[in-house]
């Protein structure tokens, strides 16, 4: 933001000085004495819970109002049944009935009470120990929907996924545990530090102070009058994307491509060294005979080897993205399809022409990630690939602007959107293969003649509103109002240095921060001489997780080592290493067992390993605001000592008028994507490429990465021959 200061807006709204104090208070009492706040699993109720959430709410509710998805949650009510065995608790001798309660949230406070009422916004049903585990912060609210233990309707669901993520925010406000100095230290270390970080690069959290600060005038207006008024996106999209060229793009697009191209190559070769990677490609190849690669396989068609090559990328989550969505996945399988189909057809596509079509991919898919996101469609399930991959693919294949159009307008013409339970499978790959082979094979068609609705994506039917909820037309004007077909370079890409990040290990993009936390911690235990090989070295392990990282990391397993179980049995092949990708305790302990995360801390041995049982229920994870969007702490106390702690993406400076945090940007670059905080450059996407593609002979690998350095000198084909 620009001209205006984040931190004291957050910290001049009612109700913040309420939760600062009780962290301060909670501190007092203990020093004082010594007693506890946990809340004995006997002690819990669904109605002592709802009343303790809506005291919180109190609170914390004007914070969550000024953030994208406040619209969601304030001034709501929801009907909240509870589903319960029969019982008969007061001896009539008849069975009680479920409970239901109205829930209010308002921005001044909200209100639990008996009863239904037939205005509600949504209806939320949920067994009576799953409402009590949320509410007192045992897992996150997304575990009983993914588990099928609870049915929202479509329109209900990104108000009711909300309302059960800022359940199990609140319920660590305070942490419900015999030590409240845990959850004193998460809110002085937030307020202390002055609230959410303004970070360079960061995604915008608060929507709504950033509206009217971008555009002050407009917001009132629509607020008054309301708009109608839509850019011609699909238009737009297709024009700049023909007129592109190798001339306009600045440096750091043209390195961040290639960075790009290296980090798919290599997910490419270890995805293809997987048991799904090879069923999935050995299956594809079979389909049909073509001129594009299938790295590590033989060729097929162009729309099935983009599919099988996008897959091959996302089946061990080491990939990457561009501000808030998946990029690499989808834009260099089709690039690369399209590109070697586009050869074989006439003249060699050169390296210029692919590194340009990457850069328009990136750009597009990081203009229209700003206005896509809400609480159910975010992140990898952001369902982008069909407006980005027809561009690139159509672009290497010579379509004109129409043409381009048309082949988004096909290629949309059936969203695909993410059913996020099937992330525990092998077919959880085709989050972005599906959307990738359409993509091309929809480019295929348009320049063969076939057409597509032109202007597919803004529609208030078309495409973004069918697989978002867009809040309004307006929202989709800065994804084009810099875009110019004139020869004039973009006035800030999208697709830049502060917003394209690369995974250093293969986990959710979330919880990056906290493995290397882990990793750090590792190496203090080292230095010390405890042996952190040995899980009874360990007593305890917290976590301070960030947002997005808590809303995933209990998602599949309800905080309890069942998971394993279901990954390890081969009855259940639904239920594979990939769901492990998104817990936050599996990668961790493995983590600290093997110093190291990587595709070898998957395999069947390594999930097997009884140490990872015995650490299993040490962990003591909990959302913190203070950590930032993609922050994490990780402190590990053990029987010779501690805590030994670190934290990344956050300042080691303790918690006080003097504290500051590291800029987004940094934490990627440095904490992430560096080795902790002496060495920035030994994690380059040279080194990464090394360690993905490891399965190729050294000197191939070489070969392969001075190829992608030297690909303005070479046609596209001198680099796939080498795949």
């Amino acid at each position: 933001m620009n001209g205006f200061d984040r931190r004291s807006v957050l910290q001049g709204i009612g109700g913040l000085g309420s939760l600062a104090l009780l962290g301060k208070h909670a501190v007092e009492e203990v020093d004082a004495e010594e007693t506890a706040t946990a809340v004995p699993e006997e002690a819990r109720s669904v109605e002592a819970g709802l009343e303790l959430f809506a005291t919180k709410w109190a609170a914390g509710g004007p914070i969550i109002t000024a953030t994208r998805f406040g619209r969601f949650l304030t001034n709501q009510t929801y009907n909240v049944h509870v589903v319960q065995p029969e019982t008969d608790d007061d001896t009539d001798g008849e069975a009680d009935p479920a409970r239901s309660y109205t829930l209010t949230l308002g921005t001044a406070g909200a209100t639990a009470t008996p009863g239904v009422t037939p205005t509600a916004h949504a209806e939320l049903t949920m067994d009576e120990g799953d409402w009590e585990a949320v509410l007192y912060g045992d897992y996150t609210g997304l575990a009983p929907i993914l588990a099928g233990d609870t049915y929202p309707n479509k329109d209900d669901a990104n108000t009711l996924v909300g309302l059960v993520l800022v359940m199990y925010v609140l319920a660590h406000v305070p942490h419900p545990d015999a030590d409240p100095r845990f959850t004193a230290e998460t809110l002085e270390g937030f307020f202390q530090r002055g609230g959410v970080p303004e970070c360079e690069g960061e995604p915008a959290s608060f929507a709504t102070v950033n509206r009217v600060q971008n555009d002050p005038e407009g917001e009132v207006r629509e607020r008054a009058f309301g708009t109608n008024d839509a850019p011609d996106l699909t238009r737009e999209f297709a024009e700049w994307v023909a007129a592109l060229s190798y001339d306009r793009l600045g440096e750091e697009q043209v390195q961040l491509a290639k960075e790009q191209l290296k980090n798919m190559l290599g997910c490419m070769v270890a995805g293809g060294a997987t048991e799904p990677g090879r069923t999935f490609c050995d299956s594809t190849v079979g389909f049909s005979e073509g001129p594009a690669t299938v790295v590590g396989f033989d060729s097929a068609s162009p729309h099935e080897a983009a599919m099988a090559n996008s897959y091959l990328c996302q089946v061990l989550e080491w990939e990457d993205w561009t501000n808030l969505a998946h990029s690499g996945a989808a834009i260099i399988p089709a690039a690369l399809a399209a590109a070697e189909a586009a050869s074989t057809e006439g003249q060699p596509v050169s390296g210029k022409e692919l590194i340009t079509a990457i850069v328009a991919g990136n750009e597009v898919l990081a203009r229209t990630s700003q206005f896509m996101t809400d609480l159910t469609n975010t992140g990898q399930a952001l369902p982008l690939h069909q407006v980005q991959t027809p561009l690139v693919a159509g672009k290497l294949l010579g379509l004109d602007a129409g043409q381009l159009q048309d082949a988004v307008g096909t290629a949309a013409t059936q969203p695909q959107l993410t059913s996020i339970p099937a992330w525990t499978a092998d077919a959880k790959g085709m989050v972005t293969a599906d959307p990738t082979g359409t993509g091309v094979r929809a480019a295929l068609f348009a320049r063969d003649g076939l057409s597509g609705r032109r202007d597919l994506l803004e529609n208030p039917l078309g495409y973004c509103y069918r697989v978002s909820d867009v809040r309004s037309p307006r929202d989709m004007w800065p994804a084009v109002d810099d875009l110019a077909t004139d020869g004039t370079p973009v006035d800030q890409w999208g697709f830049r240095r502060e917003q394209y990040f690369n995974k250093r290990y293969p986990c959710d993009g979330f919880t990056m921060t906290a493995i290397q936390a882990m990793l750090n911690v590792r190496g203090q235990l080292v230095e010390e001489g405890i042996d952190p090989t040995d899980p009874s070295n360990v007593e305890s392990v917290r976590v301070h997780m960030n947002l997005p990282m808590a809303s995933t990391a209990t998602m599949f397993n309800e905080a309890d080592d069942a998971v394993l179980d279901r990954v390890l049995d081969e009855d259940q092949p639904d239920w594979t290493y990939i769901s492990l990708l998104f817990g936050g305790r599996y990668p961790l302990a493995a983590a600290l067992l093997h110093g190291e995360l990587t595709d070898r801390q998957y395999e069947r041995d390594a999930i097997a390993d009884d140490r990872i049982r015995d650490l299993w229920f040490k962990f003591d994870e909990a959302p913190d605001l203070g950590v930032g969007v993609l922050g994490a702490q990780v402190s590990v106390t053990t029987s010779d000592g501690g805590p030994f702690r670190s934290a990344v993406g956050v300042d080691d400076t303790a918690a006080g008028d003097d504290a500051t945090y590291e800029s987004f940007v940094q934490c990627i670059t440095r904490d992430v994507n560096g080795r902790g905080r002496d060495d920035i450059q030994t994690y380059t996407p040279d080194v990464k490429f090394h360690e993905t593609a490891r399965r190729l002979p050294e000197g191939k690998r070489d070969t392969i990465l001075s190829h992608v350095d030297t690909l303005e000198e070479r046609p596209v084909t001198a680099l796939t021959a080498l795949l």
